[in-house]
């Protein structure tokens, strides 16, 4: 598994279609999970955009430690998934299963060759990581 370094403001291409940054990856979600110690339910969402490359979104809320933080924090660490098929439930989970490194990433030199690609945002900031064949 290859990983690079790319601008949320690059033009990316995955799977054959270039994608113009974070922002229109995110209009093109059509299933989206929030993590947290258990699994909840994946949730169908309509795509702002539509292509032939489908996209799973997994994000998880930055830790809050006290009331300042719950009432002023918004930031989430983002992991997302690409098919040339529409994203499953199985998918989703599979997604949710990898092993994590700091900050929730599943974008590590150990993914196996067939999960790819899987893109990660930290949530602040400038960069993000892209695994890929």
């Amino acid at each position: 598994m290859k990983i690079i370094t790319c601008s949320i403001n690059d033009d990316i291409n995955i799977l054959s279609h270039v994608f113009h940054g974070l922002r229109d990856i995110r209009h093109h979600v059509e299933k989206s999970l929030m993590r947290d110690f258990t699994m909840y339910e994946v949730d169908d969402v309509e795509p702002m955009a539509k292509c032939d490359v489908h996209v799973g979104h997994l994000w998880v809320p930055y830790p809050c430690f006290d009331m300042d933080d719950f009432a002023n924090e918004s930031r989430c660490y983002h992991n997302f998934i690409f098919r040339r098929r529409p994203i499953t439930r199985d998918d989703m989970r599979l997604l949710w299963g990898l092993p994590a490194e700091a900050n929730h990433r599943r974008v590590t030199e150990l993914l196996p060759p067939d999960i790819g690609p899987i893109l990660y945002y930290l949530g602040c900031g400038d960069t993000m990581l892209l695994a890929a064949k």
